[in-house]
C-alpha cells in the first residue's frame, strides 16, 4: 500500500464496536475525545453517555486555581 493510499484510508470514517470499559479507558487516557464519537442508535447513546459520566467522575482538580469563581 502506498503512503497516499494509506493516508486516504486513514482520513475516512469507520464504524467499530468495542467494550464499554475500553471506551472508558480511551476517554480517560485522552486518546479519544467525546467529540470524536457519534452515536449510531439509542443503545450506543446510552453507553456513550454512561462512559462519559464515568470518565468525568474520575477527573479531579489538581488545585483550587483551576476553579472558576
Amino acid at each position: 500500500m502506498s503512503i497516499q493510499t494509506f493516508n486516504k484510508a486513514m482520513a475516512s470514517k469507520i464504524q467499530v464496536e468495542l467494550p464499554s470499559n475500553i471506551l472508558i479507558q480511551l476517554l480517560n487516557s485522552g486518546l479519544l475525545h467525546c467529540s470524536d464519537c457519534k452515536c449510531l442508535n439509542a443503545d450506543a447513546k446510552k453507553v456513550l453517555w454512561q462512559a462519559l459520566l464515568t470518565s468525568t467522575a474520575h477527573t479531579e482538580l489538581s488545585s483550587e486555581e483551576q476553579l472558576c469563581a
